[in-house]
């Protein structure tokens, strides 16, 4: 039986019911294994431990229809401080139609992208 799921989970518990939110799941687990996005290292004493979370969104088409059920697995860096916690910093990846958005304003104001 194929049926549409409307409605975002909002845990980890809910999401593990359905199959089109294991296999959102497994998809962004495997996207983080090939891009090697983390580092595991031992726990230095005295830092605190950033937990995680899944964010369930279904995505939808232009005309209104389900396109995806994507499943994003965040840290919950919150609690973290910079420089007592971290060093670094880095940006997320934008959007290839967020990127084209901007290029067209630059156009049409005569702007100068660097």
């Amino acid at each position: 039986m194929c049926r549409i799921i409307d409605s975002e989970p909002s845990s980890f518990d809910e999401a593990n019911e359905l199959q089109v939110w294991k296999d959102a799941m497994m998809e962004e687990y495997q996207s983080i294994m090939k891009n090697d996005v983390w580092e595991i290292v031992p726990r230095s004493q005295g830092k605190s431990v950033v937990t995680s979370k899944w964010i369930y969104q279904i995505k939808h088409a232009a005309d209104g229809n389900i396109e995806k059920y994507k499943a994003t697995f965040v840290a919950r860096g919150f609690s973290q401080k910079e420089g007592v916690d971290y060093d670094e910093t880095f940006a997320p990846v934008a959007r290839y139609t967020s990127i084209r958005t901007i290029i067209a304003i630059a156009s049409v104001m005569g702007w100068k992208l660097h």
